[in-house]
């Protein structure tokens, strides 16, 4: 049985009128540069990024953000090739939904990522599997809640794991916690805090607070903008750590003709145009 976890002060009563959110249901389970915004850790810092390029960063412990939107299921990536200093290489295949290959994967392992021979424990590096796991969330800073929404991929690491303390939580055991008080994680502020215990970025949640209802208003439509569904949809690299957002381009019909249609080969849609950067620097302060 999970650890309860506390949130200061009584739930609001708006919430009792409000429904379950889609950034809990996806939560639970089944029942260049484009100009995409998002938050890397990378060496145990908040950076925040828009494309390729680090605009600001923050080297406090921690943040609070309100998630709005997750993906559906956990991604996986996988690297044929083993990590090299200086080499910013592709990944091999990944998922996004953790079932099948993305379809802007060139090189599939498997049909299937169950049945894929890089999900066997052994085929990475001691007892580990060779495609690992990430969590991809949208989220929007608790001081600019109505602001720009950001992506940010959770490793493995701040994804699994068993809590340290009552308070903290990896980001699966976070939200179990959560849904087994009958709490929307949607409601309420999170407390990103680096764990500064392991070698690598490492990530553990704890709620902070509810939301007021306008706040929660404000958390609504950003968990319905294009860049919520960019930060959580479909993927494709440009380079190890530069993931692009996929936007699929609809398709002419193919005219009937008498033999079998020939395949036609999908293009790849064009990054999205960057986006002032105002905005986000006036709420990230440069160190």
């Amino acid at each position: 049985m999970s650890e309860l976890m506390t949130i200061n002060g009584s739930a609001p009563s708006y919430l009792a009128k409000v429904e379950k959110s889609d950034l809990a249901k996806a939560l639970a389970g089944p029942e260049g540069d484009s100009g995409y915004k998002w938050v890397s850790i990378k060496g145990g810092v908040f950076r925040m990024m828009v494309g390729s390029k680090e605009m600001a960063k923050n080297e406090d412990r921690s943040m609070n953000f309100v998630v709005v939107a997750s993906g559906q299921g956990t991604a996986r990536t996988y690297y044929k090739d083993a990590y090299k200093e200086g080499v910013n290489s592709a990944p091999t295949c990944w998922s996004d939904d953790e079932v099948k290959p993305s379809p802007n994967c060139s090189t599939p392992q498997h049909t299937t990522c169950d049945g894929c021979p890089q999900n066997i424990a052994g085929s990475g590096n001691g007892n580990s599997r060779a495609c690992g796991y990430s969590t991809r969330l949208a989220v929007v800073l608790e001081s600019d809640i109505g602001g720009d929404v950001f992506g940010i991929k959770l490793p493995a690491t701040s994804t699994f794991g068993k809590p340290e303390n009552e308070k903290y939580a990896p980001w699966k055991e976070y939200v179990k916690r959560l849904i087994a008080q009958g709490i929307d994680p949607a409601t309420v502020v999170a407390e990103f805090r680096f764990d500064t215990s392991g070698q690598f970025p490492k990530l553990k949640f704890a709620p902070v607070r509810y939301m007021e209802e306008s706040e929660y208003n404000l958390a609504a439509e950003a968990s319905k903008s294009k860049a919520a569904q960019i930060a959580t949809g479909p993927r494709e690299f440009k380079s190890m750590d530069e993931e692009v957002p996929f936007e699929k381009k609809a398709e002419a019909p193919v005219a009937e003709a008498e033999e079998a249609p020939k395949k036609v080969e999908k293009k790849k849609a064009e990054p999205a145009k960057e986006e002032s950067l105002d905005s986000v620097l006036d709420e990230w302060a440069e160190d």
